[in-house]
């Protein structure tokens, strides 16, 4: 009975070795195939934007506030 047991505990840890090493592959695999050159996630100055100096003065400021929440509202 407790040989029984040790051989289908052993089973079952293979088993799982054998699933968790072709996670681990399927895995490596996938980070193969993404595009390193992705501009994914990374922040670069490649689209700049000009302002006009005169467009940019055009409307005045609009202060805003949030007297209901007060002073630490952003915190």
């Amino acid at each position: 009975m407790r040989r029984r047991r040790m051989v289908a505990t052993a089973g079952v840890l293979s088993a799982t070795a054998f699933a968790a090493t072709v996670a681990i592959g399927a895995n490596f695999g996938l980070v193969g195939q993404a595009e390193p050159s992705s501009p994914m996630g990374r922040l670069s100055d490649q689209h700049t934007v000009a302002i006009d100096a005169a467009a940019a003065h055009a409307r005045p400021a609009v202060a805003v506030t949030t007297p209901a929440l007060g002073p630490n509202a952003d915190d």
